[in-house]
């Protein structure tokens, strides 16, 4: 038996998920492997998961968890190479990486380079893939001015630290006075609240918006001529239509991004290269994942609570021992 956190309807994290003891996973398939899970980062794509918010929707009964560090334990014919690696994983839903271990295909799989340890590469997939992505869809440059939302976040902060590493001066809006001091810490030249960005984000050439609702309306108007505006997520809800209007007085892009629903899938070989710049940039500094709480499996639910209330800064993982039941 294994134990596995598990929703068989929608609803909020605490009122749809439970730590459950089930049977383990039939054996791993042809080009499949079973992972020991040491780590798994938790995301507002996992709260969208619950809500039935997310563009993908899998079936009942659901795992959440779309990042996880752990072992490679057993594996199927054609991925005997990977057995005993320490890796780095995204598991395909329904069956996430909330639990003791899981099944997941070896094309998902990444070795886990000895200098990044567990909890610091579990925090590493969703928040910096989506971040890489956004600013390489916006064709970011050094020199350029870069206004990212919720820059206290998970991602917001991957966005900073990378954009940065590109030369960039960084804008970041963030909710509270403790907030805006993370965002400054994170290397933001500006840090400011969401009711005067606009006062200091004038001619803006690339804005990222995991916030969504109607910062993204807002944001618009401060793009510069020819600006670039990836929405990533909609943690404060949709966004009111947009007037192509306002895209063509600007010259400007509106771009949508969702790495995990299809990168690993539909782009390997740059979910690959993302990931072996990351982990050179972990070494040299550049990318320093903001691990700021670890919980254990029965806590992750309450976790995902305060994360969809916005009452986390920087990333929050869950740790299994490896082997627990």
């Amino acid at each position: 038996m294994i134990r596995r956190l598990i929703a068989t309807s929608l609803g909020e994290p605490p009122a749809v998920l439970r730590v459950a003891s089930v049977p383990d996973d039939p054996p791993p398939g042809p080009g499949q492997v079973r992972i020991a899970v040491r780590a798994t980062g938790l995301n507002f794509l996992d709260v969208s998961l619950c809500r039935g918010e997310y563009p993908v929707r899998p079936d009942f009964p659901m795992t959440p968890g779309v990042e996880t560090a752990g072992r490679v334990v057993e594996a199927g014919p054609g991925a005997e190479r990977l057995l005993g690696c320490e890796v780095l994983a995204c598991p395909a839903l329904p069956h996430g990486a909330l639990g003791s271990s899981v099944v997941i295909d070896a094309g998902l799989v990444v070795e886990r380079p000895s200098h990044v340890d567990p909890v610091t590469a579990a925090a590493l997939p969703v928040t910096y893939q989506t971040a890489w992505f956004a600013l390489e869809r916006a064709r970011v440059r050094a020199g350029e001015t870069v206004l990212v939302h919720a820059g206290a976040g998970g991602v917001g902060i991957a966005v900073t630290q990378l954009a940065v590493a590109r030369g960039a001066r960084v804008i970041a809006t963030a909710g509270s006075p403790a907030k805006l001091a993370v965002c400054r810490s994170q290397g933001a030249d500006v840090a400011v609240g969401y009711d005067d960005f606009e006062k200091v984000a004038d001619d803006v050439d690339v804005v990222i918006d995991p916030v969504g609702g109607d910062l993204l309306g807002r944001s618009l108007d401060c793009l510069a001529f020819e600006g670039r505006l990836v929405s990533v997520g909609m943690a404060a809800g949709p966004p009111p239509p947009v007037d192509p209007a306002r895209l063509i007085a600007r010259n400007a892009d509106l771009i949508g991004v969702s790495w995990g629903s299809r990168y690993p899938w539909a782009r390997p070989a740059a979910v690959r290269h993302a990931y072996d710049e990351l982990f050179r940039m972990c070494a040299s500094g550049e990318v320093r994942p903001p691990v700021t709480r670890v919980v254990s499996l029965d806590e992750a639910p309450a976790a995902l609570a305060d994360l969809a209330a916005r009452r986390t800064t920087g990333k929050v993982i869950v740790f299994l021992e490896e082997g627990a039941s």
